[in-house]
This record gives C-alpha cells, sequence and structure tokens, in this order.
C-alpha cells in the first residue's frame, strides 16, 4: 500500500513548518488555496477574514464565537465537530473500524488494565478538514491521566478507515483518562497525515515541538486544572483528524438516542443520559 512506504513523520514536520510561517505570502497562499478547494464555512469563526490569521495553523485552528452547548446534566455533549463513523459496543476487549476490522482495546490504550471498558461502548467520529478543530470536555469531570502513544501517521479518511487495519491504533494519538460523577469514560485523540500536533489546553500554545508536546501530554494538566465542565476546551487538532470516546456503563447511555445521529457538532447532546 502506498501510505505504507511515504515518510509520514517527515512529510509532517514539512508541513507543519509551512502551516506555522508568518509569512504573509505563504501564509495567503495556503489559507487561500484551502478556502478555494474546501469551502470552510468561517461564520461562526471569531474571525472571518481570513486576513486576520497570522499563519495557516492560526486558521486551521480558529476559534469559534460563543456557542451555545446543551448543559442538561441529562446528556453526554458531542467533543467535536464531525461524523459518526463507527459506534458499537466493546467485546472481548475489541473494537470495530469502518464495520470490518476489530482493533485491540488494550492497544488504543497502550495498558492491560481496561477491564472497566470492556462490555462498555464507544463512539468514533472523524473531522474532515474543515470542520472546527478544538476538542472541549462532553461531560463535567476530573482528568485523571493522560498518555502519549504511537508514532505513524496515516491518513484517517474513509477511504484509509476501510483499508488499513488497525488504523487507529498504527496512529500517534493521545489518551486522556476522566472520572465524572456518574461513571468513568476516555477521550482518544487521534493524529494523522500531516496532523503531529495535537496540541493540550495545558501545554504551550506557541510550541512546534513533538518532543515537547508528548511530554506534556505524559506530563498531564497540574491538579488545579484537572478539574473541567461540559464545554471547556481540551486540546485541538492542527489538522483534520479522529476523537474515539469510551463508555464504561452502558447501563446510563440511551443509544437509542445516538443511533439516530451522523453528522454532529460539538456542544450538541451526543447521548442521552438515563437511570440518573
Amino acid at each position: 500500500m502506498l501510505q505504507s512506504f511515504i515518510p509520514h513523520l517527515l512529510i509532517t514536520s514539512l508541513m507543519g513548518y509551512l502551516a506555522e510561517s508568518e509569512n504573509r505570502f505563504l501564509k495567503r497562499l495556503l489559507i487561500n488555496s484551502f478556502v478555494y478547494l474546501y469551502k470552510p464555512d468561517l461564520r461562526e469563526a471569531i474571525h472571518s477574514n481570513v486576513d486576520n490569521y497570522i499563519s495557516y495553523n492560526d486558521f486551521f485552528t480558529r476559534k469559534l464565537k460563543n456557542r451555545d452547548i446543551d448543559k442538561s446534566e441529562k446528556t453526554f455533549i458531542s467533543p467535536v465537530d464531525g461524523e459518526i463513523v463507527d459506534h458499537g459496543y466493546i467485546k472481548d476487549k475489541n473494537l470495530i473500524q469502518a464495520k470490518r476490522y476489530e482493533y485491540s482495546l488494550e492497544e488504543l490504550l497502550g495498558e492491560k488494565n481496561v477491564d472497566k471498558f470492556n462490555e462498555g461502548y464507544f463512539v468514533t467520529i472523524y473531522l474532515a478538514p474543515t470542520d472546527y478543530h478544538r476538542i472541549h470536555c462532553p461531560y463535567e469531570a476530573v482528568i485523571r491521566r493522560s498518555i502519549h502513544l504511537g508514532s505513524s501517521l496515516f491518513s484517517v479518511n474513509k477511504k484509509a478507515q476501510e483499508t488499513i487495519p488497525k488504523l487507529y491504533i498504527k496512529n500517534e494519538r493521545s489518551v486522556l483518562h476522566l472520572s465524572s460523577n456518574i461513571f468513568d469514560y476516555a477521550l482518544v485523540s487521534v493524529g494523522a497525515s500531516v496532523v503531529g500536533s495535537i496540541v493540550p489546553f495545558w501545554g504551550s500554545q506557541k510550541t512546534s515541538s513533538r518532543n515537547n508536546l508528548i511530554r506534556e501530554w505524559n506530563r498531564g494538566p497540574d491538579e488545579s486544572e484537572s478539574s473541567i465542565k461540559k464545554g471547556d476546551e481540551l486540546a485541538y487538532f492542527k489538522m483534520g483528524s479522529t476523537v474515539i470516546l469510551l463508555f464504561e456503563d452502558t447501563k446510563k447511555l440511551d443509544l437509542d438516542s445516538l443511533n439516530q445521529k451522523k453528522r454532529v457538532k460539538f456542544g450538541e447532546s451526543l447521548i442521552s443520559l438515563k437511570n440518573l
């Protein structure tokens, strides 16, 4: 397969350098090319004029104007804008990719102690290049642990999902383990080709060093920053990618409320909660 022979990290490093450049000509060329090709909706962005962004990455990770979020204690909101591409029960410590490939929960999380999520539920959300690329807290919780895993950077678009087995456990990813007042859950942010950086809210927002970001993820937030509210920003991608949510307790999930959805937006209900 062609992707296996492409030096992904080298390409990602080069693209990262160009995307961070504040050269006026280069950043205009990159941003205007993206707008021409993908036609993103900028109406919700704080800056709708592309000339207000200092670099391509500044544009790509643009913040939104205040968006209303579902604040009900009986809803688990979508942490991102994107498309639900997979969801289902976690059986025998395995998840499903593209409705055909199994991959290991242990390998996804990088540990053997995954029993609490076995027989739980997962939701995989794909972020297209035009989507908003910041990741938010889906339900009030405390961050118990964070970890960075993997090194490859394959594309995670639909074709890649359907043709590369075990894609998500091959790619670079960051894992947040969270505890809420109703159950524990995990949020896995999966990198992709040209997505060399997943920047946590507690990390340096300016660093372009991959090693520094890995250290930040493995360090985790300070204790004073570990309690997060629904809607708080957790991290952002510097290109399109994927988020996987893992739930330990399906008894409190109204799965019918999820099954009706395909496209989701940050802030709206992803799954209704029951038996609270």
